[in-house]
């Protein structure tokens, strides 16, 4: 998930800072680029986190840092990733933090030094550790329903950081390296980035083209964020819409950043690390790399981030 709120303006700082900090500018972190990204597991500043709490209306987030055992299964995570995705994790990532109690499994967020360079924090949700990818990503697009809907993910018994590594690292590549025209708004606004009115089957960031867009897609919400707007009665219809179109899941159909992080999922669990991942709705299964329209739009859309060199 990009960051769902633009934390702009200057806000207040922990008790031990003389000066206010802005979340978009680096010398608000302490940031040490001499550290592999692995390293940078740190406890989120106070004042971090409470914006974070004032963005998303919710007071209960709370500080987490892993066990030794939950260190060890993030960092097999993120060994596994592509070279080239890692690389820029080393060289742009200031920090990862996890919080307790947040709504959805990850945000990861913009932040710019003095030359306009992007650089990227994550904030992670521990509760990924205490599932497996599989359970993570059933619930996840079981949460767009009211009630039991009928979907269950099969994507391996792996520990379900996995997922929260593999997307919200596609998204920190599309900020510095820029898979699509703009990750977020607020983003290309701050670089003076134009924004063109569609890219690749997209009429604009959050609309597809009419040929690629499904009726179920308008309502979908997840993670409680403003919804859910479908009754699980409907999701074998939104799962046979979704069937049809260009989109690896349902989460993916939401915009073209969350387009690109979920074809990247769907790319690193079949291609590169040899994980089945299927989806199971209304007694159908579908295999997103199975379908040509999607493998394609994964190989065209994700080649910077499997290239050789930079």
């Amino acid at each position: 998930m990009t960051a769902l709120a633009l934390l702009a303006g200057v806000l207040l700082a922990a008790p031990s800072a003389a000066r206010e900090r802005d979340p978009k500018t680096l010398s608000s972190y302490a940031f040490d680029a001499s550290r592999p990204a692995v390293d940078r597991v740190e406890k989120i500043p106070d004042w971090l986190l409470k914006n974070w709490r004032e963005a998303d209306s919710n007071p209960g987030y709370e500080a987490y840092l892993p066990s030794k055992k939950e260190r060890a299964e993030f960092a097999a995570a993120l060994d596994g990733l592509p070279p080239r995705l890692k690389e820029t994790l080393n060289e742009r990532l200031i920090a990862f933090y996890f919080v307790k109690n947040l709504q959805g499994n990850g945000i990861t967020d913009w932040v710019l030094d003095d030359s306009s360079r992007t650089y990227c924090t994550m904030i992670l949700n521990p509760a990924a550790f205490n599932m497996s990818v599989s359970e993570l990503l059933t619930a996840r697009e079981r949460s767009a329903f009211r009630g039991a809907a009928d979907i269950a993910v099969e994507a391996g018994g792996d520990n379900g950081i996995l997922y929260i590594v593999m997307h919200e690292s596609t998204h920190a590549f599309d900020y510095v390296r820029r898979l699509t025209p703009a990750t977020e708004g607020g983003h290309a606004k701050a670089l003076g980035l134009p924004v063109p009115d569609g890219w690749d089957v997209w009429r604009s960031y959050g609309v597809p083209r009419p040929e690629d867009d499904f009726p179920a897609r308008e309502r979908l919400t997840f993670y409680g964020f403003g919804g859910p707007k479908l009754d699980a009665a409907e999701a074998p219809a939104a799962c046979a819409q979704l069937a049809r179109s260009p989109f690896a899941s349902l989460y993916g159909s939401r915009s073209w950043a969350e387009d690109a992080a979920e074809l990247f999922v769907a790319r690193h669990l079949t291609c590169d690390l040899g994980r089945p991942y299927r989806v199971r709705c209304g007694g159908k299964v579908r295999e997103p790399m199975a379908d040509p329209r999607v493998s394609e739009r994964a190989e065209r859309i994700l080649a910077p981030l499997y290239a050789a060199e930079p």
